[in-house]
């Protein structure tokens, strides 16, 4: 078996469908379906089966993908050195973000990045906090950048920053002459019953956002009036532009000054201070961090710290 063998069963794995999993390997169905036939047969057992219209692995496919994982994670690590060692000329770096981060990332870091380290293929996946974390444990992702939660054994967590949680708002609401100065917060600062009333953007129940949404409703008795629920917190900023309602999000989402006149952002304002959430770049402790690797978490550090 080859590199490409192994990435074919954990595409396989990830997408449950021949022919989802040969476009994302940008090859042929036929040619995907001989070579799982072809590993069968090598195997000696089944490594897939059909349920319903989905193809999942049995334990003996399990355990291949698993073991996949681990040795694509090797040879990244493999390569990424002895790119360190020829000029960093080539390399991969697989890269974990919440969507809510993506676009920040390629608008902020991506062409700082790309213009240093042209010859490295990053790939970026974006996923829920939670699926990120067993993906990085498992060795599928090589780096993420995601809010805080408790350590988990076996993976390294370089804090990044403090980020305050904040209201964004059309500007036509014209909220502005509510708000007041307040020591320590970001922006000034609205009280819940002067914005209570107004639609809300939701996010869906698997964004860190939206715990802390959910938290912050309960202890002010806040009923929302949701007109929309979306995945994407950049898109629900982006619905905000659009004067659709309003919604909380991290401070690190508001524009500069420049950008996006039509959204105002206001503090949350509570008896602790600002309410902050920390973010960090996690990856397995066993890792032997690249150069490109440890530069790119730089970037990441600069862009985004305190």
């Amino acid at each position: 078996m080859n590199t490409k063998d192994f990435e074919y069963l954990v595409a396989l794995g990830r997408n449950k469908s021949i022919l989802k999993a040969s476009q994302e390997l940008y090859i042929s169905q036929p040619a995907l379906s001989k070579f799982l036939q072809r590993m069968e047969q090598e195997a000696g057992t089944r490594l897939f089966q059909h349920v319903g219209k989905n193809l999942v692995p049995t334990s003996a496919g399990e355990y291949c993908i698993e073991k996949a994982i681990e040795i694509l994670h090797l040879n990244d690590q493999i390569e990424n050195h002895l790119s360190d060692t020829a000029h960093l000329a080539a390399g991969r770096i697989r890269l974990g973000l919440p969507m809510s981060r993506t676009d920040g990332f390629l608008s902020r870091i991506l062409p700082r990045f790309c213009s240093v380290y042209p010859g490295i293929h990053l790939e970026i996946v974006e996923e829920a906090a939670q699926i990120l974390l067993q993906k990085v444990q498992s060795g599928e992702l090589g780096i993420i950048f995601i809010n805080c939660r408790e350590p988990i054994s076996g993976l390294q967590y370089q804090e990044v920053s403090e980020e305050e949680m904040v209201l964004a708002a059309p500007a036509s609401y014209k909220l502005a002459p509510l708000a007041f100065k307040k020591p320590g917060y970001r922006f000034a600062c609205l009280r819940p019953e002067d914005w209570r009333e107004l639609p809300y953007i939701m996010l869906s129940q698997d964004q860190a956002t939206r715990t802390f949404t959910n938290q912050y409703f309960q202890l002010h008795g806040i009923v929302p009036r949701t007109v929309l629920q979306i995945r994407n917190l950049g898109q629900a900023v982006n619905a905000v532009h659009h004067g659709l309602g309003v919604t909380i999000t991290p401070s690190m989402l508001s524009p500069l000054e420049t950008e996006q006149q039509q959204i105002q952002y206001f503090s949350l304002p509570g008896d602790g201070g600002p309410f902050l959430r920390k973010t960090a770049v996690v990856y397995r402790k066993d890792t032997d961090l690249s150069r490109a690797e440890q530069d790119l978490i730089a970037l990441i550090c600069s862009e985004f710290g305190a």
